[in-house]
């Protein structure tokens, strides 16, 4: 159990703050030096209108074990807070994870609580909580001091107070129905780890500031919300920006669209703010996230006014690439023939060119490894549609790929699965890993697979010279690449290539889909009429 910094508010916070300090809770001191400087960065936006005083509350010790974020983003944030608190002087943070806290003797000192990270049943009390002087005074037995607790909580913020929700906390006390309402939502996954495109949506209201009321871009582990999620009962501030985001993550509701990352509410007399921000241990040393924080704790003490009115209305993009409708029924356009929006790649390689995506080397591009342009969505399951042409060289239609790690120079830039195809026609019609299993199908061939990565040729689909022919050279050609699950095919004009049936535990199953251009001599491809269906 823990209680430090700043005003100790009772004998018995005094008692409890002279026991040891938990080892998750410990940062590293160059880690919290970094977080101090950010935090001199950062300013109060408005005066106090008196001294407040803001508790922030972790897991407790009971609970902390099987935390997800102990170690890392809770005493992070923990730091984080402190540091704004006691730089900016807008407030005074009392870091406390003893139950005895929400006792209302003592939860009445504080102006706003912000949770940081906690997790868990935490508002259910211990053998060892029933024991402090502060619960005693609630009831005899666990179920009457926690519904005592409940409703000292609820009525801290109903008749004034303020509660910051950071990250993980939306998703603690399942077992509370009111507590999933008063911040107007729960947790339903992470579909994304990654960066994000941010869109904000309210570019004047005060809680945006901080990022100057502009679209951005963020890494984090960023939430999807379920029940009671209701957006015409909140006022969402910022969201999941479906142009410049990744939606092809896995665990994603497809029938979803509307990802909200941060709201106010209020909830009587009191604020409520909620965002999914929080996760990676890096954002409490950025000294624009902490600015962000410390707006939201000024808010919750009632000292920075921002509204908190529901706003039903949201952004429309109606400009999202890969959501157009393309001619084939079930299909998504990828490439809207004029611009690489949706597309990500070197500009100095890849254009648009007579109305179709090329990628094209000359002596002097100096190529030293194989160029992608990669999709902004990953793929699993799909079918994909494309008319490609080739002149010189090799390229090929990666898929479930994984991209090279960040700082890491060894092999390609993106490794996975491809569907290839070369001037020579060597590889033309084949299903290749490069850098990874090899050939997996030739042309002509029907592969299977076995759990033990054993490849073995089960079948013939013909002469693989007599399929080459329909290959038509240095001309448009159609080129089907259907995926689902371990079973792939590859048609090129309507005649199957190669067939696969991969049980190997090792093999891609989700990831980037790209085109190439193969490192080599000067060569030219080119792509239309791109489309895809997920299956």
């Amino acid at each position: 159990m823990r209680i430090h910094h700043a005003r100790i508010v009772s004998l018995t916070c005094l008692l409890l703050g002279a026991l040891a300090l938990s080892a998750e809770a410990q940062v590293h001191p160059h880690h919290a030096a970094q977080i101090r400087k950010a935090a001199q960065q950062v300013n109060a936006r408005v005066t106090p209108q008196r001294a407040r005083t803001v508790l922030i509350w972790n897991t407790p010790p009971h609970l902390m074990d099987k935390d997800p974020h102990k170690g890392y983003c809770i005493p992070y944030g923990e730091e984080g807070m402190k540091a704004i608190g006691e730089v900016s002087g807008a407030f005074k943070p009392v870091v406390s994870d003893d139950l005895a806290m929400y006792a209302p003797e003592n939860l009445k000192q504080f102006d706003a609580i912000v949770l940081n990270n906690a997790s868990g049943a935490w508002i259910t009390p211990t053998p060892a909580d029933l024991a402090k002087g502060p619960l005693k005074k609630l009831g005899g037995d666990a179920e009457t001091v926690e519904m005592a607790l409940r409703k000292s909580f609820l009525d801290f913020v109903e008749n004034g107070g303020g509660v910051v929700c950071l990250h993980f906390a939306i998703a603690a006390n399942r077992q509370w129905p009111e507590f999933k309402e008063l911040f107007g939502a729960t947790f339903t996954g992470h579909p994304w780890t990654e960066e994000v495109g941010v869109t904000v949506e309210e570019p004047d209201h005060p809680l945006v500031a901080a990022f100057g009321g502009k679209d951005f871009r963020i890494t984090d582990e960023i939430y999807a919300y379920g029940p009671p999620y209701d957006r015409s009962e909140l006022r969402v501030l910022m969201s999941i920006d479906p142009a410049t985001t990744n939606m092809g993550v896995r665990w994603l509701n497809r029938k979803q669209d509307d990802f909200a990352l941060t709201w106010v509410k209020s909830h009587g007399k009191g604020r409520i703010f909620n965002t999914s921000f929080g996760h990676m241990a890096s954002l409490y040393s950025n000294p624009q996230t902490l600015q962000f924080y410390l707006d939201a704790i000024q808010f919750a003490t009632g000292d920075l006014e921002a509204p908190t009115e529901p706003r039903a209305s949201r952004p429309v993009r109606t400009n999202v690439p890969g959501t157009q409708p393309a001619p084939e029924p079930g299909f998504l356009s990828l490439f809207d023939g004029r611009t690489l929006d949706g597309w990500h790649g070197d500009r100095g390689i890849w254009s648009v060119q007579d109305g179709a995506i090329t990628g094209q080397t000359t002596p002097d591009t100096g190529l030293k490894e194989n160029n992608f342009l990669i999709w902004k969505d990953q793929v699993e399951n799909f079918e994909l549609r494309l008319k490609f042409r080739l002149e010189n060289g090799n390229s090929g239609i990666y898929y479930r790929a994984k991209k090279r790690p960040p700082n890491q120079t060894q092999g390609d830039p993106l490794v996975g699965t491809q569907a290839d195809f070369d001037a020579s026609g060597r590889w033309t019609g084949v299903i290749m890993e490069y850098l990874l299993r090899g050939v997996l199908a030739e042309r002509g061939e029907k592969v299977a697979i076995d759990e033990a990565g054993k490849r073995q040729v089960t079948g013939s689909l013909g002469d693989p010279a007599e399929l080459l022919r329909a290959v038509k050279p240095q001309e448009w050609n159609d080129y089907a690449v259907i995926a689902k699950g371990g079973s792939v095919v590859l048609k090129i004009n309507g005649v199957t290539m190669c067939e696969l049936d991969d049980r190997d535990p090792q093999r891609l199953v989700h990831g980037w889909l790209a085109l190439q251009v193969h490192v080599g001599p000067p060569m030219r491809v080119q792509f239309k009429d791109i489309y895809l269906q997920r299956l």
